[in-house]
């Protein structure tokens, strides 16, 4: 889940050591959020420093002027015009220090047309405001919208994004995002409904696991109804069947085989595609990856090594004989299985299957 600041969010606390903030970094940390932060908010960020900066800087001379007036003696300010240049330097670097650390992304300046923000201006559409004003809420603005999917992108769940501003006349229409940023995504063919935005830091951080459950859910319920385009859960596992299944020899199944011979010499040959998936979950991994868990019954076809004395002795009916002169001591047989797996992948946001694999249960 991608995550955007307005510049009046970490004005609220510039270190970010209030608890909200820190439970944001905790999530971060481990994963589970990507933080957004366009380079305008930066600049802004650290101009409002300065300003809180220059106007300490002016109280502390106002004080300092009072008590030479009343104690006839004066004292030298801690500050004046090149430390608070300094303590401004340091907090941008200290900033971008802690987005280092959080692997926050800065996105820069949008490439945006001018006539286009003139227009909506002249109409007064948000996040311009009936004064016209709102130029760089709409720099903001074009900056989420290069992080939202467009309209014949197959996405895993949703939220896909969410921005966090107290900004709610210009970006919010009650608890949803306005009508006409709604209208703009929609012409701009991109996926409206991935998008959620929230008044305040904490009332995200009180939302987040929900929204981890919401896009569990999501996920699960649409893998389930097969509701993707270009994204088939069995095909998936198919296609991994064909590369990493077939081929292989056991070593952790248990079969009622005569002879002496070790799991490792039963070879799979083949398997049945009628296989179903049951007992799906989902559960999100990080930012832009989940967890997918299902199981499934594959009918194999084995092939492995018998004595010819255990077979002639036991006269096993559940294998065939495929080769009865293999050499003098074995002959080859073959056997059908139906083997129960735990298959698990990892699957990102944009429906790439990273990895996979099968466990035998019991």
């Amino acid at each position: 889940m991608k995550v955007v600041l307005d510049t009046n969010i970490i004005y609220d606390d510039f270190n970010f050591k209030k608890p909200n903030s820190l439970i944001l970094l905790r999530e971060l940390k481990e994963g589970k959020l990507t933080l957004h932060v366009p380079e305008i908010v930066l600049d802004e960020i650290v101009n409002k420093f300065r300003q809180r900066m220059e106007k300490a800087h002016k109280e502390i001379k106002s004080e300092l002027d009072t008590i030479k007036e009343l104690a006839l003696e004066g004292l030298t300010s801690p500050t004046n015009d090149q430390v608070i240049s300094d303590l401004v330097n340091n907090y941008r670097d200290r900033l971008m220090s802690l987005f280092e650390e959080y692997d926050v992304k800065v996105i820069p300046y949008p490439k945006t047309d001018h006539r286009f923000l003139a227009k909506k201006a002249m109409l007064k559409t948000k996040p311009f405001n009936t004064n016209e004003k709102g130029y760089r809420d709409n720099l903001i603005w074009e900056n989420i919208k290069s992080l939202i999917s467009g309209a014949g992108e197959e996405i895993a769940s949703r939220p896909e994004m969410v921005f966090v501003t107290n900004n709610h006349t210009d970006f919010m229409s009650g608890d949803n995002l306005h009508e006409d940023l709604v209208a703009e995504l929609d012409e701009q063919d991109l996926q409206s409904d991935t998008v959620a935005v929230y008044r305040n830091l904490k009332e995200f951080v009180d939302n987040v696991l929900n929204l981890y459950v919401v896009q569990e859910d999501v996920f699960r319920e649409r893998l389930n109804a097969n509701d993707f385009w270009d994204f088939e859960l069995k095909s998936i596992i198919e296609e991994y069947l064909d590369n990493e299944y077939v081929g292989r020899n056991l070593s952790n199944f248990e079969f009622s085989a005569p002879g002496d011979y070790s799991d490792d010499d039963r070879e799979i040959t083949a398997y049945h595609e009628n296989f179903q998936i049951r007992d799906l979950t989902v559960k999100k991994l990080s930012a832009d990856e989940f967890v997918v868990d299902a199981r499934i019954d594959i009918e194999t076809e084995l092939e492995y090594f018998v004595d010819k004395s255990d077979y002639y002795s036991s006269r096993d009916e559940e294998y065939a004989v495929i080769d009865s002169d293999w050499n003098k001591h074995v002959m080859l047989v073959g056997q059908t299985e139906t083997i129960p797996f735990d298959v698990t992948l990892i699957v990102n946001s944009k429906l790439e299957c990273q990895s996979i694999e099968l466990n035998k249960t019991d």
